[in-house]
């Protein structure tokens, strides 16, 4: 019994270090981008310690038909993905549930897209800017609208400025909001990480 366990803790051990390690190393072999086309756009990555939002002007959005903000004319927009019991239980990290979170991370559980609109995302420190062409913004827009899944029904949000729609797509340990990010940054051809589960890998691959 003693022998299982010393090899179930060395096991567990390898492959938290192998999880960690892999996702860093990634780091310095990202998607490679044109860098000839005009950059006249931008674009934030809202971050945290465990999070990551991309975040448009809402002026760049060409097919905004949400309609729970079709009133808002100036400001921005941010979208994010995760699990839908996080999500929607957990306003702050101090009220993340330790059981949810490994039902998240070692179960497929359903996704949820969070958009929240910000009236002025630059006095937020924790951002990152992005500058990018007019056909990268088209297709990051477009691949970020395909993850809505139905007929963009919203839930109540945290706030009134908030709301959460049905996603496609499930939340894993190897699928996580992190790597949505990323994956939606690669898709519309902006050098990132091949993998980005932390928050971190995502701001790390940016300038």
């Amino acid at each position: 019994m003693k022998k299982l366990l010393k090899y179930l803790s060395l096991t567990l051990l390898v492959s938290i270090v192998s999880y960690f390690l892999l996702s860093y190393i990634l780091i310095f072999f990202p998607k490679q981008i044109d860098s000839n086309k005009v950059k006249d756009k931008t674009i934030y990555i809202l971050y945290s310690l465990i999070h990551t939002d991309i975040v448009f002007n809402i002026h760049d959005l060409k097919k905004l038909n949400l309609n729970e903000f079709q009133n808002k004319k100036n400001g921005y927009l941010s979208f994010g993905w995760g699990d839908r019991g996080i999500y929607m239980n957990t306003a702050t990290i101090s009220e993340l549930d330790g059981l949810t979170s490994l039902k998240a991370l070692f179960t497929n559980t359903p996704s949820i897209l969070h958009v929240a609109y910000y009236p002025n995302i630059l006095r937020y420190r924790d951002i990152k800017k992005i500058n990018l062409s007019q056909e990268q913004l088209t297709l990051l827009e477009a691949t970020i609208f395909n993850d809505f899944h139905g007929k963009k029904e919203a839930h109540n949000g945290f706030n009134k400025n908030d709301f959460f729609y049905e996603a496609k797509h499930a939340y894993n340990l190897f699928n996580t909001c992190n790597t949505w990010t990323g994956r939606k940054l690669r898709e519309a051809n902006i050098s990132m990480s091949y993998w980005t589960p932390l928050s971190q890998n995502v701001t790390a691959s940016l300038p």
